[in-house]
Parts: structure tokens; C-alpha cells; sequence
């Protein structure tokens, strides 16, 4: 493999950069004297509940879909999983502002229905809307799984008269609890670390009472609560790791045709998380547009999610480039790119809150462009350098030592021979920032400047104002966005592909 002339050193210094927001929140804390925030012991419990309680439905609602579009022979597969994937692609803030309008007395559904539904707000909306969009992560890590085991020890069990719930349950979901933890923890995670879900349905976790100490110009509690967070996050990242997918050789794949009572069983636990989490939001959202028309929406607020949202992924794989160079060349690469990942673990409130604290101490970057763009890289350059190393790991590296056999210097051998090879990885990684950067709310909200508004920040907006209606737009536009953006990146990976 080339090494690319001074990546080390470029490394380094995005590596420094990456550290900044803890080291900040550090700084805040000690000097407010207030590194533990013991302001209300109910944050921790309403935070740690909702985690707990996510990751367990999530499982309850994962594991089964995973198990069937595995083993089950059903119509229309591929399709099938795609679908039962999009709600990991869709920002959970959109379920919820659409889901705790039609819901409840005077909700959009309660003059279409023969009686009123209950609401969905509080503790139970909040980890039922969680649910719904992070299921998903345990798809797929129990799928991954799944497809690695010997399915032939399914079969023996069948053979010896077990029927298929009990064969399942004894043979092949002990052989695959590490995949049903890691998604359950990857649940629990996006739970603790989000922010719009529990602020829209009224849940006062740590990311809303941040927000909340924030525009209460409680800067240094903002900062104690952030602290803590980090915290939380940092455990469960240390459990995640530890519940890693076997990497054993697949079995053979046995396809089980299913009985009508396990079709009737399959479609009454699909169709329900489908119309909740993809239909009605969708639903909702055309409704108002009906409604309300595109009055009173502006335009702008599109340029302006698309432009930083470029931006920030065309800086964002530029840096990933030298990154992903040094992870591949020893330890001490592998180390920075670790630290660089700090980013993604950090919660948006969290960047946020330290970013600010940047802009107040350096008046040229408060609330500009510059800052703003600058905790969307630090947050999402992960993404990026997971993409270009996946893509330098699979590299023909042997075109890149002809090339030099025959006098091509580095900077040479880098454009005509890596980058060509790179390419997807590059594009890859760039599609996934613009996305998690057109939908990121809360750093936005706090570093956008005075006017700036986004689809995501609009859509908050609205919500505060009470102009519901107004979200149809915008609202609209994240899920079109995120849902283009999941089958580019579904059209190049094997989990879409089918096992017989």
C-alpha cells in the first residue's frame, strides 16, 4: 500500500481537533466547579429507563423479523427487507412529531376513526417511538449472525420433532445472543443519545435538559449534564464492543416454507411497525400538505440543508482520507483513528454545547458558518474514514507498486491508481454525512447562525410554534432524503441479497 506524503502528521491534527468538545466540557465543569451535576437524580432514572426499555422492545420486535427473513421462505424477500429497514433511515423526531400529532383527542386520526386513540407522549410514546426506529440495528446484527451459523442443526432438530418456534428457541437463539446484544445495545445507545424524541413527546432526559440549561444560559449545568452523558455513552460503547458478530464460515442456507397460521403470525407483527414507523408519519405529513399547500414555507430553508450538508461531506471524506492512510499503516494510526470516532459517540446536544462555549471565547466563529460546519465534520467524519478504509482494505495494491516500479511518484500513483479504486468508498462515505448532516437537529439549533434554518431546525420550529402543518414540507423532504439515500447504500451491500 502507497502511503500518502504527510498524512501522519494530518492525522494528528484532526485527531487534537476531535478531543476538543470533551476537553471543553471539562474546562466549563471545573471551572463552574460543578463537574457532577446532581441537579435532579429523575434524569439519570427517566434516561436509563428509556434505554432499557428501547433496547427491549427493539429486541422483541428485531429478533423475530431477522429469524423470518433468514430461515422463511416468503414472497418478495429482498423487498420485504428493505422495507422493515427504512425506519433505521429515518430521523426518529419525525415518527415522533408525526405519531404525537395524530394520536390522542383532537389528534389528525381522531376524526377518521370511530374512537379517539390514546396518546402518544410521555415515557410509553417515548420508548414506543425509539422502538420503532431503532429495531432495525437488531435486525441486522442478529441477521448478521444468523446467516453464519450451521442451518443444518435447525433441520436435525425439526427432524426429531420439535416444531419451529421450539427448534428456534433451543438451537439457534442461544448460538446468537452476542448479534441480539450488540443491536440491543446499539438501540439503547441512539436512545440515550436522543434528542428530539423525548423533548417533542416530554421526557426530560439528558439531552433535554441540556437543551433546556442551554437556553436557560445554564452553560456550566449544561455542561455537568453533558459530562455525565458522555459517560453513559462511553459504558455502553464498551459493551457494544464486547458483543461482536462470530466470524465463523456460513452453513448451508435451508429455506423453511411457512404454514398459513406463521404468514397470518409474520404479517401482524410486520404490518404494524410498518404503518406506524413508515405509513402514517408519511401519511400525516401529506395530509397537511394537502391542507396548508406549500404557504408560508420557504424555499431557502432547502438551499441551506443542502449546501452545509455538502460541505460538510466533501471536507469530511478529505480528512477521512489521511485518516483511513494512517489506520492502515500501524498501531499508532489505528489509535487516531479510534479518537476520531470520539465524534460520533458524542451526542449532537453535547457538540453542541461545547461548540458554543468555542464561539463565545473566540467571538469571530460565534455563530457562523465556520462553527457550524465544524461540528457537523467532528460529528460525522467517522463515517467518512469507515468508508474510504473498508475501500483501501479491498485495494489491489499491486497496480500501486508497478505504478511505482515504473517511476511514478507518489502524488501521481495516489490519483491515477488509489483514488480511482477508492471512488465508491469516497462517494459512499460522502452520502452518508450529507445525510446525517441535512437531518441533524440539535447542534444545529444551537450553533446555526441568527436566521439559519435547515429542513431539520424548520421542522423544529414549527413544532414550537404549534403550526403543524407547516412541518408537511419539510417533513417530507428528510424522509425522501432518507430513504434514497438507504438504497444507494443497500444496492451495494450483501444484506440485501438472498440466501438460497
Amino acid at each position: 500500500m502507497i502511503a500518502w506524503e504527510r498524512h501522519d502528521s494530518v492525522s494528528l491534527v484532526i485527531t487534537a481537533l476531535a478531543i476538543l468538545p470533551l476537553a471543553v466540557l471539562v474546562n466549563i465543569a471545573l471551572e463552574a466547579e460543578q463537574i457532577v451535576y446532581t441537579g435532579h437524580y429523575t434524569i439519570f432514572l427517566n434516561t436509563f429507563l428509556v434505554a432499557i426499555f428501547t433496547a427491549f422492545i427493539s429486541v422483541c420486535i428485531g429478533v423475530p423479523i431477522a429469524l423470518v427473513m433468514t430461515f422463511i421462505e416468503i414472497p418478495f424477500r429482498k423487498l420485504w427487507l428493505v422495507i422493515l429497514l427504512t425506519p433505521l433511515a429515518i430521523p426518529s423526531y419525525i415518527g415522533s412529531f408525526a405519531l404525537y400529532a395524530a394520536f390522542g383527542t383532537g389528534g389528525e386520526l381522531d376524526s377518521y376513526l370511530p374512537f379517539t386513540p390514546p396518546s402518544i407522549e410521555g415515557m410509553a410514546g417515548t420508548v414506543l417511538v425509539l422502538s420503532l426506529y431503532t429495531y432495525p440495528f437488531v435486525v441486522l446484527t442478529t441477521r448478521a449472525s444468523l446467516i453464519r451459523i450451521d442451518q443444518n442443526q435447525l433441520h436435525a432438530s425439526r427432524t426429531l420433532g420439535h416444531g419451529l418456534i421450539i427448534s428456534l428457541w433451543k438451537v439457534v437463539i442461544p448460538r446468537i445472543k452476542n448479534g441480539i446484544a450488540g443491536g440491543a445495545l446499539l438501540a439503547g445507545l441512539y436512545a440515550i443519545s436522543d434528542f428530539g424524541t423525548p423533548a417533542i413527546l416530554g421526557v426530560n432526559t439528558y439531552t433535554r435538559a441540556i437543551y433546556v440549561e442551554y437556553n436557560s444560559f445554564g452553560l456550566s449545568q449544561a455542561a455537568g449534564l453533558s459530562l455525565q452523558l458522555i459517560v453513559l455513552v462511553g459504558i455502553l460503547l464498551l459493551f457494544e464492543a464486547q458483543a461482536k458478530v462470530p466470524r465463523t464460515p456460513p452453513g448451508k442456507m435451508i429455506l423453511i416454507k411457512p404454514s398459513t397460521m406463521q404468514k397470518i403470525g409474520f404479517l401482524s407483527l410486520t404490518l404494524p411497525v410498518i404503518l406506524l414507523s413508515i405509513i402514517l408519519p408519511i401519511f400525516i405529513f401529506s395530509l397537511w400538505l394537502m391542507r396548508e399547500g406549500i404557504a408560508g414555507f420557504e424555499f431557502f430553508n432547502v438551499i441551506n440543508a443542502v449546501s452545509v450538508s455538502f460541505v460538510a461531506a466533501i471536507i469530511s471524506v478529505l480528512l477521512a482520507l489521511p485518516i483511513a492512510f494512517s489506520a492502515l499503516s500501524g498501531k499508532a494510526g489505528k489509535f487516531m483513528e479510534r479518537v476520531t470516532y470520539l465524534g460520533f459517540g458524542i451526542p449532537g446536544i453535547v457538540m453542541g454545547t461545547a461548540l458554543v462555549y468555542v464561539g463565545l471565547q473566540l467571538p469571530v466563529f460565534y455563530q457562523t458558518f465556520t462553527l457550524l460546519i465544524f461540528a457537523y465534520v467532528l460529528r460525522f467524519i467517522p463515517l467518512g474514514i469507515t468508508s474510504v478504509r473498508n475501500s483501501l482494505e479491498s485495494m489491489d495494491n499491486s497496480l500501486a507498486s508497478a505504478a511505482r516500479t515504473l517511476g511514478a511518484g507518489s502524488t501521481e500513483v495516489f490519483r491515477r491508481v488509489t483514488l480511482p479504486q477508492v471512488s465508491k468508498g469516497i462517494t459512499a462515505g460522502a452520502a452518508l454525512v450529507f445525510l446525517e448532516t441535512m437531518r441533524e437537529l440539535p447542534a444545529t439549533l444551537l450553533l446555526g447562525p441568527t436566521g439559519f434554518d435547515t429542513l431539520a431546525t424548520y421542522l423544529w420550529r414549527v413544532y414550537e410554534a404549534g403550526y403543524f402543518g407547516r412541518a408537511a414540507i419539510p417533513g417530507l423532504l428528510l424522509i425522501l432524503a432518507s430513504i434514497i439515500v438507504l438504497l444507494i447504500m443497500l444496492s451495494t451491500e450483501d444484506i440485501v441479497e438472498d440466501n438460497n
